[in-house]
C-alpha cells in the first residue's frame, strides 16, 4: 500500500469542524487554533484546566468546549460486548519475528509498550524493525502505514532501518520515506515530538510511534533525590500526552527505558529495575523485560493487562531481530 492509500484510511477528524460543536464561535474556534487545537479530536484530548491555560478561554468556555467535545468523540457507555468488537477491530501490528508476536499474542496493539533493558539487549533494533513492519500489508502482519522517530540519545540510524528492510524483501529508499525521526535535545522539546507526531498521524498516516528512550532527558535535567517530585509530575504529564494520543488516534506506542541498579539485592528480585518508578510503570500499557542470556536476548512479559506472564528468546543479527534457536518453555 502506497503512502498516499494509507493516508485516506486516516480518520478525517476535520468533517467536524470547531465551529460545528454548540457553544464555540468563530472567534473561539481561531483562539483554539492558535493555541494548536485544530480538530475536535484535539479539543476532547485536553481537561478543562489546561485548555483554560493554553488558550486563554474562560473557566466556563473551557469546560463547555471540552464537553461538548467528549461527548461528540466517545460514546458515553459501551456493554463488554461492545467494547469486545470494538477491540477486535483495533490494528495489530507483526514485530517481524515469530517469537516476540507468540509472546504478545499476535503482535502490538494500540496503546504504550515498554521495551525495558540494559545497554545492548536490542531495544532499539526492535524499534527500528517495527518502523519497517507498519509498513507491511495487513496480510503480512502490516497496518500499511507510516512511523514517527523521537530520538532522544541518536540512536536513529537509517542505515540499520535500509538493512532490514531489504531483509523483508522492501526497498530501502520507499521505507526510509515512510519513516519520520525527530531529533529531542530536551524535555521540552520531547513534549513537541508528540504534538507534532499527531500531525503527522492525521496527515501523513503514521500509526507507530516510537520514542527512545522515554526517560533519558527527564533524569539528565532532574537529578538528585530533590528533583524527583518535579522530575516525577513532567514525566507523568509526558506519559499521559502519548496515553492521549494511543486513545485518540489507536496509535501503537513503543517507547524504551533505562534500568538502574539496586544497591540492596533482595531474595527472589531483579538486582535492576526500571528507571522512572511508578508513573512509568502505571502508565505504561503492556511492559517487556530485554535482557542478555545465552548469547541471545530474552524477552519476558513482566506486566499486561491481557498477556501472560512468559518469557521467549530472540537473536539480533544484520537482518534485524530474529527468532533465537533455543525458546525457553
Amino acid at each position: 500500500m502506497s503512502s498516499e492509500e494509507s493516508r485516506k484510511q486516516v480518520d478525517d477528524e476535520n468533517e467536524v469542524e470547531l465551529e460545528d460543536l454548540a457553544g464555540i464561535g468563530s472567534a473561539t474556534a481561531e483562539r483554539l487554533r492558535r493555541a494548536g487545537i485544530k480538530t475536535v479530536k484535539d479539543l476532547a484530548a485536553f481537561p478543562a484546566r489546561e485548555l483554560e491555560e493554553i488558550s486563554e478561554l474562560s473557566e466556563g468556555k473551557a469546560e463547555e468546549a471540552s464537553r461538548r467535545a467528549r461527548e461528540s468523540v466517545f460514546p458515553k457507555v459501551l456493554s463488554a460486548k461492545e467494547y469486545l468488537e470494538k477491540r477486535g477491530s483495533m490494528p495489530r501490528l507483526t514485530t517481524g519475528c515469530g517469537n516476540l508476536d507468540r509472546l504478545l499474542c499476535g503482535g502490538l496493539e494500540p496503546g504504550i509498550t515498554e521495551l525495558i533493558g540494559a545497554y545492548g539487549t536490542g531495544k532499539t533494533q526492535l524499534c527500528l524493525q517495527l518502523c519497517i513492519t507498519v509498513q507491511l500489508t495487513k496480510n503480512r502482519g502490516g497496518l500499511g502505514g507510516a512511523a514517527f522517530f523521537i530520538d532522544t540519545e541518536d540512536t536513529f540510524k537509517p542505515e540499520r532501518l535500509a538493512e532490514i528492510a531489504k531483509a523483508m524483501g522492501i526497498d530501502g529508499g520507499m521505507a526510509l520515506e515512510n519513516v519520520y525521526s525527530f531529533r529531542a535535545i530536551n524535555s521540552d522539546h520531547q513534549f513537541e515530538g508528540v504534538r507534532i507526531a499527531q500531525e503527522y498521524i492525521k496527515t501523513k498516516g503514521v500509526r507507530l510511534l516510537v520514542v527512545d528512550s522515554l526517560t533519558a532527558h527527564f533524569r539528565n535535567e532532574y537529578p538528585g533525590r530533590e528533583s524527583l517530585v518535579g522530575r516525577q509530575q513532567r514525566l507523568n504529564s509526558f506519559i499521559h500526552q502519548l496515553q492521549r494520543t494511543a486513545t485518540l488516534y489507536d496509535a501503537i506506542i513503543v517507547v524504551t527505558n533505562q534500568i538502574l541498579d539496586v544497591p540492596e539485592v533482595i531474595p527472589g528480585v531483579k538486582p535492576m529495575r526500571p528507571a522512572g518508578g511508578n508513573v512509568v510503570a502505571h502508565g505504561s500499557t503492556f511492559r517487556l523485560w530485554l535482557e542478555r542470556s545465552k548469547g541471545m536476548t530474552r524477552v519476558s512479559v513482566i506486566d499486561s493487562p491481557k498477556h501472560p506472564r512468559w518469557s521467549t528468546y530472540v537473536s539480533l543479527s544484520q537482518n534485524g531481530v530474529e527468532d533465537a534457536e533455543v525458546e525457553e518453555k
